[in-house]
């Protein structure tokens, strides 16, 4: 089975019907040749291509009017649905991916009562592990172990008084926050630091790139920095 958007294949009267291809993704490096010189040069970007995860699906339309009747509700579920989208399936289930369709499937029509084809939907490369979605309260200088080799990006929530300004400290690397409101949250992959609506961006000196967790990462914090609560967002490949 596989969800996509909030609606299952099943939603729309489809079968997956065999396990997926297991694709791992592409590293995004530049390869430089030097005249002269055996190897090659490898120059890492630290970033992963996106790529195709394919499902062999089959609608069963036999019994609500054919193939006419039962594709409206199918072209509705994938192009009605712009942009990434969380996608799981029931053949990895400890984890989600971002993903986004966005079109060119054909279905071979058997008889206007069957159809068989082929989804592919355009991934994200981060396979994001649902336990990773628990918040997780922390106490200062406390310890977080990363599951995986990949740096995770979280969701961090502080509060403290009323135009709060403090330090958070991630192994050492020190961030400060000046001025902002009695609860804020800082999300370390979109680079952001808000209160609803408001963004406080200015408000944070330092790089948000010390706030990734690696494999192990001693947090503390100081000055009105009261409590700190973050997301992890473990993730791998």
């Amino acid at each position: 089975m596989i969800i996509w958007a909030g609606t299952s294949n099943k939603d729309v009267g489809m079968i997956v019907e065999h396990y997926p291809r297991v694709i791992i993704p592409q590293r995004l490096q530049e390869i430089q040749q030097v005249p002269g010189r055996n190897d090659a040069i490898v120059l890492p970007t630290g970033a992963f291509q996106n790529y195709e995860q394919q499902y062999q699906v089959f609608l069963d339309a036999k019994y609500i009017g054919g193939l006419e009747q039962a594709m409206p509700k199918v072209i509705d579920w994938l192009l009605g649905n712009e942009g990434y989208h969380r996608l799981e399936d029931s053949y990895f289930p400890d984890v989600y991916r971002m993903a986004y369709y966005s079109g060119g499937s054909e279905f071979v029509s058997m008889f206007n009562e069957y159809g068989e084809g082929t989804l592919s939907f355009n991934c994200a490369p981060e396979k994001y592990y649902k336990f990773g979605e628990r918040e997780i309260i922390l106490e200062k200088n406390q310890v977080l172990r990363n599951p995986s080799a990949f740096a995770a990006l979280p969701l961090i929530y502080i509060t403290g008084n009323s135009a709060l300004s403090g330090t958070l400290s991630f192994n050492g690397n020190i961030v400060t926050i000046t001025e902002v409101p009695a609860s804020a949250t800082i999300d370390v992959k979109a680079h952001r630091i808000y209160n609803g609506a408001v963004s406080y961006s200015n408000k944070l000196s330092g790089s948000y790139d010390d706030l990734k967790l690696g494999k192990e990462t001693e947090i503390t914090w100081s000055g009105g920095i009261r409590t700190v609560k973050l997301i992890p967002r473990w993730w791998t490949i």
